[in-house]
Protein backbone atom coordinates (compact mmCIF):
# COMPACT_ATOMS: atom_id res chain seq x y z
CA UNK A 1 0.00 0.00 0.00
CA UNK A 2 2.86 2.37 0.84
CA UNK A 3 4.45 1.78 -2.58
CA UNK A 4 1.15 2.60 -4.35
CA UNK A 5 0.82 5.81 -2.33
CA UNK A 6 4.43 6.73 -3.07
CA UNK A 7 3.92 6.02 -6.77
CA UNK A 8 0.78 8.20 -6.85
CA UNK A 9 2.58 11.00 -5.00
CA UNK A 10 5.49 10.90 -7.47
CA UNK A 11 3.13 10.84 -10.43
CA UNK A 12 1.16 13.84 -9.13
CA UNK A 13 4.38 15.73 -8.43
CA UNK A 14 5.59 15.08 -11.98
CA UNK A 15 2.31 16.19 -13.50
CA UNK A 16 2.28 19.32 -11.35
CA UNK A 17 5.86 20.19 -12.31
CA UNK A 18 5.18 19.69 -16.02
CA UNK A 19 2.02 21.81 -15.85
CA UNK A 20 4.00 24.60 -14.19
CA UNK A 21 6.59 24.46 -16.98
CA UNK A 22 3.82 24.61 -19.61
CA UNK A 23 2.33 27.69 -17.93
CA UNK A 24 5.74 29.34 -17.72
CA UNK A 25 6.58 28.56 -21.33
CA UNK A 26 9.97 28.47 -23.02
CA UNK A 27 12.59 31.00 -24.04
CA UNK A 28 12.92 32.34 -27.58
CA UNK A 29 16.44 33.67 -28.21
CA UNK A 30 17.07 35.94 -31.20
CA UNK A 31 20.57 36.93 -32.30
CA UNK A 32 20.39 40.05 -34.46
CA UNK A 33 23.23 40.50 -36.97
CA UNK A 34 24.22 43.09 -39.61
CA UNK A 35 23.63 46.06 -37.29
CA UNK A 36 24.86 49.06 -39.31
CA UNK A 37 25.75 51.43 -36.48
CA UNK A 38 25.69 52.08 -32.74
CA UNK A 39 22.54 54.16 -32.70
CA UNK A 40 18.96 53.87 -31.42
CA UNK A 41 17.17 50.84 -30.04
CA UNK A 42 16.42 47.37 -31.35
CA UNK A 43 12.70 46.67 -31.18
CA UNK A 44 12.24 42.91 -31.20
CA UNK A 45 8.55 42.14 -31.59
CA UNK A 46 7.10 38.66 -31.10
CA UNK A 47 3.61 38.17 -32.55
CA UNK A 48 1.21 35.23 -32.22
CA UNK A 49 -1.35 35.88 -34.99
CA UNK A 50 -2.05 37.62 -38.28
CA UNK A 51 -4.38 39.95 -36.37
CA UNK A 52 -1.62 41.20 -34.04
CA UNK A 53 1.29 40.95 -36.50
CA UNK A 54 3.19 44.26 -36.61
CA UNK A 55 0.51 45.89 -34.43
CA UNK A 56 0.65 44.46 -30.91
CA UNK A 57 3.75 42.49 -29.90
CA UNK A 58 3.85 39.82 -27.21
CA UNK A 59 4.07 41.29 -23.71
CA UNK A 60 7.72 40.28 -23.16
CA UNK A 61 9.05 41.69 -26.46
CA UNK A 62 12.30 43.54 -25.68
CA UNK A 63 13.65 46.97 -26.56
CA UNK A 64 17.45 46.94 -26.44
CA UNK A 65 19.76 49.98 -26.69
CA UNK A 66 22.24 49.64 -29.57
CA UNK A 67 25.66 50.52 -28.15
CA UNK A 68 27.89 48.88 -30.76
CA UNK A 69 27.92 47.23 -34.17
CA UNK A 70 28.37 43.68 -32.92
CA UNK A 71 25.60 41.12 -32.79
CA UNK A 72 22.89 41.64 -30.17
CA UNK A 73 21.07 38.78 -28.51
CA UNK A 74 17.51 39.27 -27.28
CA UNK A 75 15.62 36.80 -25.11
CA UNK A 76 11.88 36.51 -24.79
CA UNK A 77 10.85 34.36 -21.85
CA UNK A 78 7.68 32.52 -20.90
CA UNK A 79 6.52 31.90 -24.48
CA UNK A 80 3.80 29.25 -24.58
CA UNK A 81 3.70 26.71 -27.43
CA UNK A 82 2.12 28.03 -30.62
CA UNK A 83 2.79 29.75 -33.92
CA UNK A 84 4.76 33.02 -33.83
CA UNK A 85 6.54 35.54 -36.06
CA UNK A 86 9.21 38.10 -35.17
CA UNK A 87 9.99 41.55 -36.51
CA UNK A 88 13.18 43.43 -35.67
CA UNK A 89 13.56 47.18 -36.23
CA UNK A 90 16.60 49.30 -35.50
CA UNK A 91 14.71 52.36 -34.28
CA UNK A 92 17.41 54.91 -35.10
CA UNK A 93 15.59 57.94 -33.69
CA UNK A 94 14.06 56.11 -30.71
CA UNK A 95 10.47 57.07 -31.58
CA UNK A 96 9.20 53.51 -31.01
CA UNK A 97 8.12 52.78 -34.59
CA UNK A 98 9.41 52.06 -38.09
CA UNK A 99 9.92 55.27 -40.03
CA UNK A 100 8.93 55.18 -43.70
CA UNK A 101 9.44 57.39 -46.75
CA UNK A 102 6.58 59.25 -48.42
CA UNK A 103 5.99 56.23 -50.65
CA UNK A 104 6.01 53.80 -47.72
CA UNK A 105 9.53 52.40 -48.01
CA UNK A 106 11.32 51.63 -44.71
CA UNK A 107 13.85 54.27 -43.67
CA UNK A 108 15.28 52.18 -40.81
CA UNK A 109 16.95 48.75 -40.80
CA UNK A 110 14.51 45.89 -40.23
CA UNK A 111 14.07 42.15 -40.65
CA UNK A 112 11.61 39.33 -40.03
CA UNK A 113 11.82 35.75 -38.87
CA UNK A 114 12.09 33.01 -41.50
CA UNK A 115 12.07 35.25 -44.62
CA UNK A 116 15.38 36.71 -45.83
CA UNK A 117 14.14 39.63 -47.94
CA UNK A 118 11.77 42.44 -47.11
CA UNK A 119 8.64 41.97 -49.24
CA UNK A 120 6.98 44.78 -51.16
CA UNK A 121 4.11 46.07 -49.08
CA UNK A 122 3.19 44.82 -45.65
CA UNK A 123 4.60 41.35 -44.88
CA UNK A 124 2.17 38.57 -44.01
CA UNK A 125 2.26 36.56 -40.78
CA UNK A 126 2.31 33.07 -42.34
CA UNK A 127 5.57 33.36 -44.36
CA UNK A 128 7.35 34.80 -41.29
CA UNK A 129 5.94 32.28 -38.82
CA UNK A 130 7.61 29.46 -36.92
CA UNK A 131 6.53 26.94 -34.31
CA UNK A 132 7.31 27.06 -30.60
CA UNK A 133 6.95 23.71 -28.87
CA UNK A 134 8.14 22.33 -25.56
CA UNK A 135 11.80 23.33 -25.97
CA UNK A 136 13.63 26.64 -26.17
CA UNK A 137 13.99 28.23 -29.63
CA UNK A 138 17.06 30.04 -31.00
CA UNK A 139 17.37 31.88 -34.30
CA UNK A 140 19.52 34.43 -36.07
CA UNK A 141 17.93 37.37 -37.89
CA UNK A 142 20.02 39.66 -40.10
CA UNK A 143 18.89 43.28 -40.44
CA UNK A 144 18.24 44.52 -43.97
CA UNK A 145 19.55 48.04 -44.41
CA UNK A 146 18.33 48.88 -47.90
Amino acid sequence: MKSVSLLLALLCTGLFASSLRAEEGVTVTVTVTNIPGAKGNLLVGLYNSEKTFLKKPYKNSPKIPVTGTGNITATIENVVPGTYAISVIQDLNKNGKLDKSLIGMPKEPLAFSVIQEIPRGRPKFAPCSFQVGEGDVSMTISLVTE
